[in-house]
């Protein structure tokens, strides 16, 4: 644990000067903890006026008292997964570089000569992608949460944030993802030589949220407890096997002696 939080601190203050990290994180954190919110709370009731709209939430809830309570209930929830993209998107920008970057100036060849096991050197390198992640997301959920309950509260006289799915998927499914998509991104970066093809990775992961978000808002199923919480448990019994194939595939043999960085 020692070796492991070393290179944390070492990896963390590099990771904190890159800008190519932080920009899409901020666009994100823009787009979805604070303008989107911003939109559609302002402009509910106007969305409401639609026919289409309206006939999604008589599908969908069937008949309600107040369908703008309901259809705002209905989008933090899609706001709510696509905040999910920075648990996804961080690991898979931090850890190939953190990986990659050594190999290319040659500085992680000297750390694998040395005695520290494998599994410190992943977990030391998981956290400089978790820590960020995890930070990250918590500040992204609390914006969203202070955006909408002020905004809600002068309009409408009520603040519906924080849920107990939001707590479910702020603290539980936001670092388990983390750790997925860390070692997900370790297990590519320690085969590959580019580092965008690494970092492509967490474009994945984005794919599976919009299916989420298309399959709500067609009709199919709503996003409840239940849900998160089925899935939180497949996530967590995936975490130990990806960990275990994690530390197979970092060949440190391969990468002393074989491995060499494309021109």
């Amino acid at each position: 644990m020692k070796n492991s939080l070393i290179i944390f601190k070492k990896e963390i203050k590099e990771v904190l000067k890159n800008k190519n990290i932080w920009l899409p994180i901020l666009i994100i954190t823009v787009m979805f903890s604070i303008v989107m919110p911003l939109i559609i709370t302002f402009a509910s009731g106007s969305i409401l006026e639609d026919e289409d709209t309206a006939k999604f939430i008589s599908k969908v809830f069937g008949q309600v008292d107040n369908p703008e309570k309901v259809f705002i209930g209905f989008i933090i929830k899609q706001f709510l997964l696509f905040l999910l993209m920075i648990p996804a998107m961080v690991p898979s920008l931090i850890a190939p570089a953190s990986v990659l970057m050594e190999k290319e100036n040659n500085t992680l060849e000297p750390l694998l000569g040395t005695p520290i096991k494998t599994r410190e050197l992943l977990f030391g390198k998981s956290l400089t992608a978790m820590v960020p992640a995890f930070a990250i997301s918590t500040i992204n959920f609390l914006i969203l949460t202070l955006v909408v309950d002020v905004v809600l509260y002068i309009k409408m006289g009520y603040a519906p944030l924080p849920t107990v799915e939001w707590l479910i998927v702020a603290f539980i499914l936001s670092p388990i993802l983390s750790f997925l998509l860390t070692m997900v991104s370790i297990i590519v970066s320690s085969k590959s030589t580019d580092i965008r093809s690494a970092q492509g990775i967490g474009s994945v992961i984005i794919f599976p949220i919009y299916l989420l978000i298309g399959l709500q808002v067609a009709g199919f199923f709503l996003i409840n407890i239940t849900y998160l919480l089925l899935g939180c448990l497949g996530f967590l019994i995936l975490c130990p096997i990806l960990l275990r194939i994690a530390v197979r595939v970092f060949d440190r043999e391969n990468i002393l002696t074989k491995w060499k960085m494309k021109a």
